[in-house]
């Protein structure tokens, strides 16, 4: 016991005077960028893979969607919640959450790989067990990875410049594995085609990199915050699968980014879509999508550079993302009006739809600094530090998002007349459906972003009184920490 004292009294010296370095910067941002190069992938072009290629009906992939996304919305919390109990139940004598990185890379590099080239070899029923259940293989991976590696940055930042330094990372990572994924992929398909190889290949390249670079962010990252894990050790109560009731009920903040996390996953996932829909059928040509994605992406790297800046001209970053989110209706409702009124050529949507999306994601970009404040808020309100289950339960609120979108668009761009045998003969869609992929395109996300400004403006309530009285108490159990080890006050 003795000994055990010694050590924790020597490891939080440590986490006091300990610095974030550039191996941490980069590993943590790497996390993202390796998952986002895959979920290019899946996001924006399963459905087509899964209609044109595979031969399957919407009808049926709407039902698919449903079914996992219902799975998915059961597995985020479970294994959040997963994570914090075998923490608890190990006595601190482990990692609490890098491990469960590790874990998931062969999930996500064998299950894409195979989800894109397994199912063809099979026909009629046997081909959509294979579907289903490969996506599921997949998505177990990249859960547990996604909930580590978003949990980890609440026992890995040590104050708030560091969470912030960290969430910029992370929204670099995000934006450069996007960027990534929607040039290349796309390329690929063009040149080998949309069809059964182009499809294996795509995914090869996306599991390949999303693995190596998951990997990285495993190496490189550390659970350095050792007052945090003493907190989640050391709770008077257990985590337990109710306590995210009394969450929503009490944490006002933590519900705002709920809300606004379902509609803005739900917009992107619309724009994402159907966007192939908008260059490959009704500009005729995919590889447009390369430039949009340079054009989309190049801008939020730029923003999360002089992102430090602008929360300090704004004052916060929940004003700055409101700021971004009202950016993002004034583009899309622009360009609706443009396509309206005259003829709209391929090079003006392509430029204004990449910032109108861009503007609109800037607001996931940097909103992991709030999420992790929002963790704090509930530790202050609650007395519980519980980062998995609540961070599991955020990410539940983005498949709510993923799940209404996905099933609803396939229904959507089937109801608007979309034919399936003109996409594969090179064929013009009618008129009509060229009208319903522009208002979904544009028109949906803009009301999306809306809905999420309103949610921080109206529902929101950190303010500046109550930071400076979470910091106290987070001060006062500091100092109960050190007398309870026999350490000086910090």
């Amino acid at each position: 016991m003795a000994e055990e004292k010694v050590v924790k009294q020597q490891n939080l010296a440590n986490d006091l005077k300990s610095k974030l370095t550039l191996k941490h910067r980069l590993a943590y941002g790497a996390g993202d960028a390796g998952g986002v190069v895959t979920l290019v992938l899946i996001q924006t072009f399963m459905n087509r893979y899964v209609t044109n290629v595979l031969g399957v009906s919407f009808a049926t992939l709407s039902v698919l969607l449903l079914v996992w996304n219902i799975w998915d919305m059961v597995n985020d919390p479970m294994m959040g919640t997963f994570m914090d109990k075998s923490f608890s139940k190990a006595h601190g004598k482990k990692d609490k959450f890098r491990p469960w990185m590790l874990r998931s890379i062969p999930l996500i590099v064998v299950g894409l790989i195979a989800f894109f080239s397994v199912p063809s070899m099979f026909e009629g029923t046997m081909r959509l067990v294979a579907i289903f259940l490969l996506k599921v293989i997949y998505e177990l991976g990249y859960t547990m990875m996604n909930i580590a590696m978003g949990s980890v940055l609440g026992v890995m930042a040590l104050n708030d410049k560091e969470r912030t330094t960290l969430s910029s990372a992370r929204g670099m990572g995000s934006t450069l594995g996007g960027l990534i994924g929607s040039m290349v992929i796309p390329i690929i398909l063009a040149r080998l085609g949309e069809n059964t190889t182009g499809y294996m290949v795509a995914g090869i390249f996306a599991a390949v990199l999303g693995g190596l670079l998951i990997f990285f962010h495993y190496w490189g990252t550390e659970e350095r915050n050792v007052t945090a894990k003493l907190a989640a050790e050391e709770q008077a109560e257990p985590t337990k699968f109710t306590d995210i009731f009394v969450t929503l009920a009490k944490n006002k903040s933590f519900l705002s980014l709920c809300l606004h996390s379902i509609v803005i996953v739900f917009g992107q996932n619309l724009f994402n879509a159907t966007l192939p829909y908008i260059y490959g059928d009704v500009f005729g040509d995919l590889g447009l999508m390369a430039y949009a994605s340079a054009i989309g992406m190049g801008l939020p790297v730029i923003l999360l550079l002089i992102s430090p800046y602008l929360v300090t001209l704004f004052g916060s970053t929940v004003k700055l993302i409101r700021t971004y989110l009202l950016l993002s209706i004034v583009v899309f409702v622009g360009l609706y009006v443009w396509k309206l009124v005259g003829d709209l050529p391929p090079f003006f949507y392509m430029l204004f739809a990449s910032l109108g999306i861009a503007f609109m994601m800037m607001s996931v970009q940097i909103q992991w600094g709030l999420v992790s404040e929002s963790i704090d808020y509930n530790e202050y309100i609650t007395g519980k530090r519980s980062e998995g289950s609540i961070y599991g339960n955020f990410s539940l609120t983005r498949r709510v998002g993923q799940m209404l979108a996905q099933s609803l668009v396939v229904l959507m761009i089937g109801w608007i007349g979309y034919s399936q045998q003109a996409a594969q003969t090179g064929q013009v869609q009618s008129a009509r459906t060229v009208e319903g992929l522009v208002l979904m395109n544009l028109i949906g996300p803009a009301i999306c972003a809306l809905l999420s400004w309103a949610s921080f403006k109206f529902i929101w309530n950190i303010t500046d009184e109550t930071r400076e009285d979470m910091i106290a108490a987070r001060q006062a159990r500091l100092d109960e920490f050190a007398k309870t080890h026999d350490e000086p006050q910090v």
